[in-house]
């Protein structure tokens, strides 16, 4: 516990409270105690920066504006709406929690913790979030800013990412929150990390808690959190395929089950991130470098040199797996992943294929 007795909770609360109702950025899901909006704002925020969570914001809440909307709505179009923010299981988990709860007949979301936490896709930190800002429930929600700005109050040396850390940290999170404000509280937590408890950077003249930061007071704010150190991701080199045969392209389907399930895309290959296509040498020679896109998933960084490759009217791509042509008003409209999304606009943008007189979506590149 920071310091003595109920310091913590009695002072460091209200400072915070006073500070982030002052200081909190205006955005959309803040205006709002519609536990289903709340939800969509945090999963989305797991995914990108706040100022470009908005956007996404916005169009998904017009397109889909409640829990029986999303549970009923056509998978394309969800996986369209969710493009470029990646994790495409996260889209796919939204609406499954959105079915199961359609189907027992609710149209909002449960205003229990535990109740929550057994929906799809929805973890502690998810399920905390919504309990506390919609539902008024004092649990915590701790995200990595929460966890940088508890590390530094505590001035933790056990690595925040394991099990002692993560316990020490919850603990005196859960010892502050008041009763009368969790939701706020915890947005206080994570706008704090966000603005001021920076990674790199702690501007801790600007801080409300900073009378109670023991890494503060010792110097030590830049050496935490401490994070158990984690392999590495490895690189990956390879090559997108865009197969043209007069002003359509050729997009292949991923199988059902593994990364990007079910998913069209351009062909691609990066052992051994993803298994070669056997594309004959001569074939490639014939192609036109359109430049390098980039994508990681998992554990892999990958660089994709983007080969144009024009085919004769009858030839088809040398290829075993299932795939189809299609023009541009179709490939505009079709989910891709973030690689492909920069190959498309690549193509629209050298005026490769017809554009279909829109701008490229947001996150397309």
């Amino acid at each position: 516990m920071i310091n003595e007795g109920n310091r913590s909770k009695n002072e460091g609360a209200p400072a915070l409270l006073r500070w982030y109702h002052s200081a909190k950025r205006p955005f959309p899901w803040r205006e709002t105690g519609d536990p289903y909006k709340i939800w969509i704002s945090e999963v989305m925020l797991q995914q990108t920066q706040t100022s470009r969570a908005a956007e996404y914001y916005r169009r998904w809440t017009e397109l889909f504006p409640d829990v029986k909307s999303l549970a009923g709505a056509d998978t394309e179009e969800l996986l369209k709406a969710w493009e470029g923010l990646g994790y495409y299981s996260r889209a796919r988990n939204l609406q499954k929690a959105a079915k199961q709860l359609a189907e027992s007949g609710s149209n909002s979301l449960p205003g229990d913790y535990f109740k929550l936490l057994a929906l799809p896709g929805i973890g502690p930190y998810t399920a905390g979030a919504v309990a506390s800002i919609a539902f008024g429930i004092p649990v915590p929600a701790i995200d990595a800013n929460g966890r940088r700005v508890f590390s530094r109050l505590l001035d933790l040396e056990e690595p925040a990412d394991r099990p002692a850390g993560e316990r020490a940290i919850r603990d005196t999170f859960s010892s502050m929150i008041p009763d009368n404000a969790p939701g706020d509280f915890n947005q206080a937590v994570m706008e704090l990390g966000a603005t001021v408890c920076l990674p790199r950077t702690a501007a801790c003249s600007e801080c409300p808690l900073v009378f109670l930061c023991l890494a503060h007071i010792r110097g030590t704010a830049l050496l935490r959190p401490v994070l158990f150190r984690k392999e590495q991701g490895r690189s990956a080199d390879g090559h997108l395929f865009v197969f043209l045969r007069k002003d359509r392209v050729y997009l292949r389907k991923r199988p059902e089950k593994g990364l990007w399930a079910g998913f069209e895309e351009f062909p691609w290959e990066a052992p051994p991130a993803e298994a070669s296509l056997g594309i004959p040498g001569s074939l490639i020679e014939r192609g036109t470098d359109m430049g390098t896109v980039r994508c990681s998933f998992t554990r892999w960084r990958v660089r994709l040199r983007t080969l144009l490759v024009p085919l004769g009217e009858r030839e088809e791509p040398p290829l075993s797996c299932e795939g189809r042509w299609v023009g541009s008003d179709e490939l505009l409209a079709l989910p891709l992943s973030s690689a492909g999304g920069r190959a498309r606009k690549k193509l629209f943008g050298l005026s490769v294929i017809p554009c279909p007189g829109r701008p490229v979506r947001a996150g397309d590149g």
